[in-house]
This record gives C-alpha cells, structure tokens and sequence, in this order.
C-alpha cells in the first residue's frame, strides 16, 4: 500500500509514473515492430530507420520529445516517422499514470501488485497493437504472460488468495503460495475455455469461426494473472466495446473482419483498474458455484 501522500507528491508520482510508462512504450513499440517480422528483442541491439536502416542516435529516441523535435521525419533519410511511435508511448504513459491514481492512490494496491498491472497493461498494448495491425498474437506475447501469471501468483499470493470481491478464496491448502498457485491455474483454465466454448457455439450456430485461438491464449494469460473473475468480466466488457467501432466498421464500410484483442485489452484494463467494483457483480454466481462444487 502507498504510504499518504500530500498533492505536490502525488502530482510528482503521476508524472513519474507517465515518464516510465512512456520509457516502457517505446520499448514496445521495438517489441511491436520485430515479433510480427520474425525478429528477436534483443537484435539488433540498437534501433534503426526502418527506410535508411541507420542505426538511431539515443537523442533521436527519447519518447514523445524526439518526434517531435524531429518534426516525424528520420534525422537521416527524411523518411517519416509513423504515429504510431508516440500513441503508444504516451498510451503507455497514461495507462501507468491510471493505474497509479486508481490502484494505488485510491484503492491501497501495494507496489508489488502494481507492477504486475504494469506488466499485464504492456502485454495487452503490445499485443492489441500488433493484432490490429497484422490480425495476430505473438506466442512470445502470451506464452510470456502465462507463464508470468503463474509465477507472480506464488510469489504474490494476493493476487487470488484474500476476502475482496475480485479474489478467488481466502483460503484451500492452508497454505497462500500454494493457494495462489490453485487460482491462478483455476483462472488460466477458465478463462480459456469460456472462450472455446464461446467459439464453439459460434461455429455451430453461424457456420463460421467467431474468435481465434489467440483470444483464448490472452484469456488464459488474464486469468493466470488475475483469476477467473477478472478474465469474466473482461471477456463480456469486451463485445461492448467492440459495439463502439464494429457498427461503424460495418455500416459505413461493409467490412466484417475486424481485429478482437484491441477491445480485449481494453476490457481488460477496465477490469484491472476497476476489479472490486466490476467482480462484485459476480458474487451471485460465485456463491452458486460454490453451492454446487462445495
């Protein structure tokens, strides 16, 4: 939890927590360029022009001052820079910035628990920019996420183990790492399979497949992280946000095919950012579970 801060310091973590988001972005946007192209992270070590492919000067690659002191034209080749650089630095700066008012300002969320937000908000950018780009989502994305899900669950057993409406049981072993272990499984499960039986239901009903194993992989990925209440209420924010650009997209240009993991993602923060609030409207089903199961 974070300790009780006067305005001034409060403003002054904001805006650090913007600047790091930002610093994070621009790392993303290296990871959004080179996965889809069958690149590694980590090669080559230095970023290029992707016109010129001179490698960019460390002055040259500052989030969002960089573009636009260079007025979105390489300092090289004059080619020009995409828009895209600085939406997802300062995306990523704002999404770090809201997750530090709302979860650990307001809510008392403690460090630990905030930079798992962190992580999950740069995967679900990363990932959405990627699949509305090429309608894909890199396993090094998911798998990644997964993993880490499980890890942070032992390792932050709050996550999954507590009385808050968005936590999956106060207590099953006894014991908090290996109970935090058990939800996290129990979420990357569930949230995987509501959206196979989701898409089952589709192809049998329309003749046609209604989602992609990659929504069912950044489920998982949600539900290790966060549990099955989360990936629920992420999985049926996101139709509703879809809604906001589908019907556009079809009335106006007649276009079917639309990428889904942009609105995942975005139900996905919502429900990080507002877990208690949005998981409590689960309690009526938990409670019918546990009559069942129990």
């Amino acid at each position: 939890m974070l300790p009780a801060l006067s305005p001034l310091l409060q403003l002054l973590v904001l805006v650090w927590a913007f600047a790091l988001g930002c610093v994070v972005g621009s790392f993303l946007n290296v990871v959004i360029w080179r996965l889809p192209r069958g690149l590694t992270i980590g090669r080559p070590a230095r970023s290029v022009c992707p016109n010129c492919k001179r490698v960019i000067r460390w002055y040259d690659n500052i989030p969002l001052l960089s573009f636009a002191l260079l007025r979105r034209r390489c300092r090289d080749c004059g080619a020009p820079i995409a828009w895209r650089y600085p939406l997802v630095e300062g995306l990523t700066g704002l999404v770090f910035a809201l997750l530090v008012y709302r979860q650990g300002m307001q809510v008392g969320t403690g460090p630990g628990q905030l930079v798992i937000m962190a992580l999950v908000a740069s995967l679900l950018i990363a990932g959405s920019v990627i699949d509305a780009e090429w309608f894909i989502i890199p396993d090094e994305i998911t798998l990644f996420g997964l993993l880490s899900g499980l890890a942070a669950s032992v390792a932050l057993p709050g996550l999954h183990v507590g009385a808050a409406s968005y936590q999956t049981f106060q207590s099953l072993t006894g014991l908090r790492h290996l109970d935090g272990l058990i939800a996290s499984l129990i979420g990357a499960v569930g949230g995987g399979l509501l959206v196979i039986l989701v898409a089952e239901f589709g192809r049998l009903v329309f003749r046609r497949e209604a989602m992609g194993f990659g929504d069912v992989k950044v489920m998982a990925m949600l539900g290790a992280f966060f549990g099955w209440k989360v990936a629920m209420v992420t999985f049926f924010l996101s139709p509703f946000v879809g809604l906001a650009y589908g019907i556009p997209l079809l009335v106006i240009w007649d276009e079917h095919v639309m990428p889904y993991i942009p609105f995942m993602g975005i139900a996905a923060l919502l429900a990080m950012v507002f877990r208690s609030s949005l998981c409590a409207y689960l309690e009526p089903l938990e409670y019918l579970v546990r009559q069942v199961v129990f």
